[in-house]
């Protein structure tokens, strides 16, 4: 918004490094290439998986890659791939970032799919889910409030609040460069 580049932080040249594995992995013993329109074909009588699924709702103006995509008879499983510390928490915008994924791949499926659609954050690194949700309606308004907020705040018509725990700010790329940060 304000034109300010910062670099990527440790955990995210971190984290990019295990996504390019995790892709790497999941190529290496792929069996068959769909497109997107065929995947959801074939999973219709057999499951499927997908790594690094470009989803995007322009409607909405979102975009991004599932970590990970399962395809089956009974639904679609949206999974996103996170660092989990001793607590296991799983923090709410990890769960909005999942959910957003969800919407956008809402979006693309169409109206005529009705398999339902469960988000869900995987231990990175594992292949243990930590939390897993549906995407229903609740999640989806959910969502929706978050992206227009967003949106709001990048076109200036909602004012920007800082967080108000120090220990919030730190860990923020822009921290050094925010003037609203808490803490020295």
């Amino acid at each position: 918004v304000k034109g300010v580049t910062v670099d990527d932080t440790p955990a995210m040249v971190e984290g990019s490094v295990e996504h390019q594995r995790l892709e790497d992995a999941f190529l290496a013993k792929a069996d068959v290439e769909y497109t997107v329109e065929e995947a959801i074909e074939v999973s219709k009588r057999t499951p499927i998986s997908s790594r690094e699924l470009y989803v995007e709702d322009r409607s909405l103006g979102i975009r991004g890659y599932i970590d990970e995509l399962l395809l089956n008879p009974e639904g679609f499983t949206v999974i996103d791939d996170k660092p989990v510390g001793r607590t296991g928490k799983v923090y709410p915008s990890s769960k909005h970032q999942v959910y957003g994924y969800c919407m956008a791949l809402k979006s693309m499926l169409g109206p005529d799919e009705q398999r339902p659609i469960t988000a869900a954050v995987r231990a990175r690194g594992s292949d243990r889910l930590i939390w897993s949700e549906a995407f229903d309606t609740k999640a989806e308004r959910k969502v929706q409030r978050l992206i227009r907020r967003v949106h709001g705040l990048i076109d200036g018509d909602i004012q920007f609040k800082s967080a108000t725990q120090a220990y919030k700010c730190r860990p923020c790329r822009f921290f050094d460069v925010c003037d609203k940060r808490v803490g020295p």
